[in-house]
């Protein structure tokens, strides 16, 4: 791969679904938030509309009040000047019953004296109560000491007289007699009726915030119902197009390699373009399957006809050797039988040399013998039928020491054999086989004054395996590769007899049971041989 590939526990991975829903519920809560925000910018403006509503209200009757002040000042300034003082009396009478909201009107001269009232039983008193004397101060402070000489309207009134009914609004102008300040005239007017007013538009205000946030809240509902139903349509659609991209990747690492996945309901061009990637990976893998099929069976064809022809072949070779064999006793019997007669009836016709040869002769007829045995016995190896069974190598082992100790009783070997070494194999092979390997041992450890041989099992490269071990001549492991060739030897005869065909026949046998065999050595320091059964 060129990119770098990374490892993550396939349990630990979080599914597609759970992306898909985070994703959901996040969007959701975002539209939320978006949403409550919103709303409070809505709530914020009909509340600053609310405001200047209820201020529009207050200026309205404000102007409303001073208004109509300044028109009986109007009046007052001609009455005084005429000196009509029950006109004016008239005048405030008529105010107050006509306005509800007015609820006292008066005129006070310079000198602190009601000279009209809406009470009549008022007309003629000093300024005593509260509402004369802070109208007395207001002439006093605002309009004699600034020397006004046209309309002033004044407006008093506490902070809180647009949130309390029972406040009053005290509305002040001056009254003139000619051009001179005589005095002020000042209307009392409840706030109750504007508090009212601003009642019912608090109220309807109410409403229509009630009224916009159900609308809202229900359109906010019905969004985010749609997103939902819309996001859950989506997720659902993603989430068949991953199915079904799962299940087809999942029937072509099952083997089939016919599975295409369908165009059909993938929903965005990603998913289409993932699916003819791997539509078209699956034809490459099918064709390369079908190539490598196709090849199989030639192959498995080559091999078949090439087991036939080594078949042939080895039964013709084995047949031959067998013949070679065979036809090469016919004259090794005459040589051995004229040379006996010779050394029976003619012995004393022959001079020591002679005899030495004959000797030579007979030496040689009898390795050729013993050569031409192993031989035929190599040859029938290849023939011979597998009897498989459960064979107890330890007593094989046994055996073949007891009879080599029984042959040799002068030698001193001590062998050592490991007890329960059980295998499954062909127990006449492998009785062949440690027949070799243990009479290799006992051979090459002739020249030790204590030969010591051992039979065990042992475990190499994490496989188990069995050995035979000795302190023989051992042998040079350059050559380790001849061992087990046939008339391969790494001593001279003179040395040690044989014909060099004994470890080609641990070989085959070894071989023909699916094993292996090998050997490990050093120069005079003896041998192991190891063999390898499944």
């Amino acid at each position: 791969m060129g990119l770098k590939s990374i490892r993550y526990p396939a349990g630990k991975l979080p599914s597609i679904r759970v992306y898909l829903v985070s994703m959901n519920l996040a969007l959701l809560l975002l539209f939320m938030a978006i949403s409550l925000l919103f709303w409070q910018q809505i709530s914020n403006f009909y509340q600053t509309e609310q405001a200047e509503d209820i201020v529009s209200i207050h200026e309205a009757m404000q102007a409303r009040s001073a208004s109509l002040v300044r028109s009986m000042a109007l009046s007052a300034n001609q009455a005084i000047t005429g000196y009509d003082f029950s006109f004016l009396i008239n005048l405030m009478k008529q105010v107050t019953d006509g306005d509800q909201d007015i609820q006292y009107c008066s005129v006070l001269s310079n000198l602190g004296q009601v000279v009209a009232h809406n009470r009549v039983d008022q007309v003629g008193s000093l300024a005593g109560t509260p509402v004369d004397k802070q109208a007395m101060a207001l002439l006093e402070d605002e309009f004699i000491n600034d020397r006004v000489t046209d309309f002033s309207i004044q407006i008093i009134e506490t902070p809180s007289a647009l949130e309390t009914q029972s406040q009053m609004m005290q509305v002040v102008t001056p009254v003139f007699n000619g051009q001179e300040l005589w005095g002020i005239l000042y209307c009392g007017i409840s706030l109750a009726g504007m508090q009212e007013r601003i009642d019912e538009r608090t109220a309807e205000w109410g409403q229509e915030i009630t009224r916009i946030w159900i609308f809202y809240i229900t359109v906010a509902a019905i969004f985010i119902l749609f997103g939902f139903m819309v996001s859950l349509f989506i997720t659902r659609r993603l989430l068949r197009a991953v199915d079904q991209l799962d299940a087809g990747v999942k029937e072509v690492s099952a083997g089939d390699l016919n599975y295409r996945l369908s165009m059909q309901g993938l929903m965005c061009a990603e998913f289409g373009t993932f699916a003819t990637s791997f539509n078209r990976m699956a034809s490459n893998l099918e064709s390369s399957h079908r190539t490598l099929d196709e090849y199989n069976r030639s192959l498995e064809y080559k091999v078949e006809e090439r087991t036939v022809e080594l078949a042939r072949s080895n039964k013709e070779l084995e047949a031959f050797n067998y013949s070679v064999s065979h036809d090469l006793r016919a004259p090794l019997r005459s040589i051995e039988g004229f040379s006996q007669v010779l050394s029976e009836e003619y012995q004393e016709s022959l001079d020591e040399t002679g005899l030495d040869y004959l000797r030579r002769v007979r030496a040689a007829a009898s390795r050729m013998g013993v050569l031409i045995d192993d031989m035929l016995r190599l040859s029938r190896l290849g023939r011979q039928e597998m009897q498989t069974g459960e064979v107890d190598l330890s007593e094989l082992a046994n055996a073949t020491l007891s009879k080599l100790a029984e042959s040799e009783p002068e030698r001193q070997v001590s062998f050592q054999v490991e007890p329960g070494l059980v295998v499954q194999g062909d127990s006449q092979l492998l009785a062949i086989a440690l027949d070799n390997l243990i009479g290799n041992a006992w051979k090459y450890t002739g020249r030790r004054e204590k030969a010591e041989i051992v039979f065990g099992k042992a475990v190499k490269e994490g496989k188990s395996c069995y050995f035979v071990q000795d302190n023989g001549a051992g042998f040079d492991m350059r050559y380790a590769d001849k061992l087990f060739g046939a008339f391969q030897r790494l001593h001279k005869s003179s040395d040690f007899e044989g014909t060099g065909i004994g470890l080609a026949t641990v070989a085959r046998i070894i071989h023909r049971h699916g094993g292996s065999v090998w050997a490990e050595s050093e120069v005079d320091a003896g041998a192991t041989f190891y063999f390898q059964l499944p």
